[in-house]
């Protein structure tokens, strides 16, 4: 049976994000988003959908994918594993998909955060090629591969934040958000 929802845009941007580059400190890829107190009932679901552009220099650097409560020092909701990228590249695309769900409400509430991260152009993994198919990785919680629920305090307004890390610092290594939708479905 149906029930009647709505489809409500929270958070766009309409220039890119600072590129994070030359650092191997988690950094903030699109400005962040602030959430309302109590803005996130039971059941309530956030759809992230973040894409852009990464290029790297000489020597292969990994990078991880983070999405956290409460700016980059906050909670974090899931992540990738270090992704390992091949040097060389110039201006490929990334993208990720995150779903956010609330399981339960309050100071103590829970928030199941799971997604994908796809890295394209010559990304090195099992099925990567230098002709430019992608890796794909999930972004979880529960280390990596087990996803799990954490516990944030949702009384109060909250920065949810989109980061990336490099392994190696190099003004080569660049990673810039392009697109930013946050949306909630319900």
């Amino acid at each position: 049976m149906s029930r009647q929802t709505w489809n409500e845009t929270l958070q766009t941007i309409v220039a890119s994000g600072t590129a994070v580059t030359n650092t191997t400190t988690e950094t903030i890829v699109a400005p962040n988003v602030t959430i309302p107190a109590n803005y996130m009932a039971d059941g309530r679901l956030l759809r992230l959908r973040v894409i852009g552009q990464w290029s790297s220099g000489t020597g292969p650097p990994t990078l991880i994918f983070g999405v956290r409560w409460g700016g980059v020092a906050g909670t974090l909701l899931c992540k990738t594993a270090a992704c390992t990228l091949v040097a060389s590249i110039t201006a490929a695309m990334w993208d990720l998909d995150v779903l956010l769900q609330t399981r339960s409400n309050g100071a103590t509430g829970t928030i199941m955060a799971n997604g994908i991260a796809r890295v394209f152009a010559g990304v090195a993994g099992t099925v990567a090629s230098a002709t430019g198919e992608g890796l794909v990785t999930p972004l979880t919680n529960g280390g990596v591969i087990t996803p799990a629920a954490v516990t944030v305090d949702l009384t109060a307004d909250t920065a949810l934040s989109v980061t990336a890390t490099w392994s190696a610092s190099s003004t080569s290594h660049t990673l810039t958000a392009l697109h930013y939708v946050l949306d909630s479905p319900n």
